[in-house]
C-alpha cells in the first residue's frame, strides 16, 4: 500500500477485537477500535475511516443500528461496512441497500477472507475496479438456491470448489485491473467444466460450480498445473486447489446439512487441507463428513464454549509395564456438551489454533492441571501428570505462564510433565527454548509426543534434553504381527535409551501388545487395555484402592 488506509474495528469482545486489530495492523492498515456503537459513531465522524468492520451484535446498540446511523448522516454515509454476524441470525442484505451480500461474514471469521474483503471493499470505494469481474461470476446465493432445489428433489450431481492458492498475497500485490485480468483468465478455464458454463463466486479466492456430466478425471488434473497469465509487461504464475464431491442426497451425512451449511463445510475443508500445501485435488469420502461437520461446529461455537467454561479434562492412567503399577496419567481435553456429540481435541484444537484460542485453552488446562496434580500427589508422591502444549502455545507465552504459576507451588513441578509434539519441535525459537529450560530447572519433565511420525531431528532432542519419548500409537497397533513395526519400536527404544529417555507407548489395546512392548524394553504404556480416560474423582479412587 502506498498510503496508510484507516480501518475502524467495532467489536464488543475484547479478545476478538484484539485479534482483528493485530491482523489488520500486520496487513499495513492504520487501525482504530471501539467496543460500542456510540464510541464508533464518534470515531467515524472525527476520523472518517476508509472502512468499518462491525459486529452485528454490539452491546446496547446493534451494529446494524450503527450502520443505519452512519447512512443517515450525509457527510459520512459513503463509508462502507463489513458486518460480522453470529451465523445463527443472518442479515437479510435486501433490508440494507448499502450492504452487499459479500460484506456480511459469519463469525468466527476466516482472517484471510476478511483481509481480502477489506482490500476489495476499499478499492471499490476509491472508484477502482472491483476484484470480481462484473457479469461473469454468479453469486453464492444463486448456488445455494441451485443446490437446495437439488437436495429437496433428490437430484444427484457433482460439485467442485476451487481455491486460488495464495489469493490474499496476489490481491495485495496486483493492481485492480491486473487482478481482474487474472480472475477473467481463471473464469475462462472453469467455464467449460461447469453446468451451463455457470461459475459461482463463493468467497474471495474461492469459486464453485456444478460439474457438467461425464467429465473425466484428466479434466481436473489439468487444473493442478502451474498456470501463467500475461499482465501487461509481466507474466504471473498461479496455482489452484480443488475439492470435488458427489452429492447423493439420500445419504444421511449430506441430507442432514442444508445446502449453505454443506458448502461452508466443504469450503473450510478445502482451505484447511490446502493451507501451506498448494495444488491439492481433494475428494470427499463418506467418513470426511463427520470431520467437516465437527470443524464447522467448532468454528461457530468454540469461542463461546471457552468463555462459558464448558470443556472438561479426563485422565488416562499410565502403567509401568514390568509391575503393572499406575505411575501417572495423561490429561485429555474434551468438549462433552457439543450438540453434535462429544468432541476430542483432534476435532476442535485445529479450530482453536486458527482462531487464536489455543493459548487460552492451554492456560485453562494448566489451571485445572495444578489443582488435579495437588490431589494426585497427596495420594501417590511420585505420581506424574502429563499434558500437551500446542505448537501455537509454545510460540506464545504459555511456558512463561506455567513458570510463573509454579513459582508459588514449586513442590508440584516434579509431578508435572509437559508434552510437545515432535513436529512442533522443528519450529522452536530461542525464547521457547529458554522457557522450556526454565521449567526444567524447576523439575518439570519434558516429553516428546507422537515420536517417530514428525519431522524433528535428533539435534532438537539434544537441545531440549527431553526426559520422555512417547511412541505413537500407529507403531503399536499391529504389534507383534507386523515385523516392520516391531523393528521400528525396537529402534526407537534403543535410541531413547541412548539419550537417557524413558519410553512410553500410547494406544495399547491388547495383552500381546503390552507383552511385546515390555520385551522390547519399553518402560510404561497407556491405552484401553489398561484403563480408559476417566474423571478425576474416579482416578483418585483408583489410586486409593491400588
Amino acid at each position: 500500500m502506498t498510503d496508510l488506509q484507516t480501518v475502524l474495528c467495532v467489536e464488543g469482545d475484547d479478545t476478538v477485537r484484539m485479534l482483528l486489530c493485530e491482523e489488520l495492523q500486520s496487513a499495513g492498515y492504520r487501525v482504530l477500535e471501539a467496543d460500542n456503537a456510540r464510541t464508533a459513531l464518534s470515531l467515524v465522524r472525527s476520523e472518517r475511516p476508509e472502512l468499518v468492520i462491525c459486529d452485528a451484535a454490539l452491546p446496547k446498540r446493534s451494529g446494524i443500528e450503527l450502520l443505519e446511523a452512519v447512512g443517515a448522516d450525509a457527510e459520512i454515509a459513503g463509508i462502507p461496512f463489513i458486518v460480522l454476524t453470529s451465523g445463527q441470525a443472518p442479515i437479510d442484505p435486501t433490508l440494507l441497500p448499502s450492504l452487499a451480500p459479500e460484506d456480511c461474514l459469519d463469525k468466527p471469521v476466516e482472517l484471510d477472507q476478511l483481509l481480502a474483503r477489506v482490500a476489495a471493499r476499499i478499492r471499490r470505494r476509491r472508484g477502482e475496479s472491483p476484484s470480481r469481474p462484473g457479469g461473469q461470476f454468479l453469486l453464492r446465493q444463486q448456488l445455494q438456491a441451485r443446490l437446495e432445489r437439488a437436495r429437496q428433489q433428490g437430484q444427484p450431481l457433482r460439485l467442485a470448489l476451487l481455491k486460488l492458492d495464495s489469493f490474499l498475497a496476489l490481491s495485495m500485490r496486483l493492481l485492480p485491473q491486473e487482478l481482474q485480468q487474472l480472475l477473467q483468465a481463471l473464469h475462462g478455464r472453469l467455464q467449460p467444466l461447469a453446468e451451463q458454463e455457470q461459475v459461482y463466486a463463493w468467497s474471495d479466492g474461492c469459486w464453485a460450480f456444478v460439474e457438467q456430466p461425464h467429465l473425466a478425471e484428466t479434466d481436473f488434473d489439468q487444473l493442478q498445473q502451474r498456470f501463467s497469465v500475461a499482465l501487461g509487461s509481466i507474466s504471473l504464475n498461479y496455482t489452484c486447489s480443488i475439492l470435488r464431491l458427489q452429492l447423493d442426497w439420500p445419504q444421511a451425512e449430506q441430507h442432514r446439512l442444508e445446502a449453505a451449511a454443506l458448502l461452508e463445510a466443504c469450503a473450510l475443508h478445502l482451505n484447511f487441507q490446502s493451507a501451506g500445501n498448494p495444488r491439492r485435488l481433494l475428494h470427499i469420502r463418506p467418513g470426511d463428513y463427520a470431520a467437516m461437520r465437527a470443524a464447522r461446529y467448532a468454528e461457530h461455537n468454540l469461542a463461546q464454549v471457552v468463555q462459558n467454561d464448558e470443556l472438561e479434562l479426563l485422565f488416562q492412567p499410565r502403567v509401568e509395564l514390568k509391575s503393572g503399577r499406575i505411575i501417572g496419567a495423561e490429561a485429555l481435553l474434551r468438549w462433552p456438551g457439543a450438540a453434535i456429540g462429544g468432541l476430542s481435541p483432534g476435532f476442535f484444537m485445529p479450530a482453536a489454533e486458527r482462531m487464536g484460542l489455543a493459548s487460552e485453552l492451554d492456560r485453562w488446562v494448566i489451571g485445572q492441571i495444578l489443582g488435579a496434580v495437588r490431589q494426585l500427589a497427596e495420594r501417590q508422591q511420585d505420581f506424574i501428570l502429563s499434558f500437551n502444549l500446542s505448537a501455537q502455545s509454545l510460540d506464545a507465552d504459555v511456558p512463561a505462564f506455567l513458570l510463573q504459576t509454579l513459582q508459588t507451588q514449586v513442590q508440584l513441578a516434579a509431578n508435572i510433565e509437559v508434552e510437545v509434539t515432535e513436529t512442533s519441535m522443528a519450529n522452536l525459537t530461542p525464547a521457547v527454548e529458554r522457557g522450556v529450560a526454565a521449567l526444567k530447572s524447576l523439575g518439570v519433565r519434558l516429553a516428546v509426543d507422537d515420536f517417530g511420525v514428525g519431522y524433528a531431528s535428533l539435534s532438537y532432542l539434544k537441545r531440549l534434553r527431553a526426559e520422555v519419548i512417547k511412541i505413537d500409537r500407529s507403531f503399536v497397533t499391529d504389534l507383534p504381527h507386523r515385523g516392520i513395526d516391531t523393528q521400528i519400536v525396537q529402534g526407537l527404544v534403543g535410541l531413547a535409551q541412548a539419550l537417557g529417555c524413558v519410553v512410553v507407548a500410547e494406544g495399547v489395546e491388547t495383552r500381546q501388545q503390552a507383552d511385546t512392548l515390555s520385551e522390547l524394553g519399553c518402560h510404561s504404556a497407556q491405552g484401553y487395555f489398561f484403563y480408559r480416560p476417566m474423571a478425576l474423582p474416579e482416578l483418585l479412587q483408583l489410586l486409593r484402592v491400588a
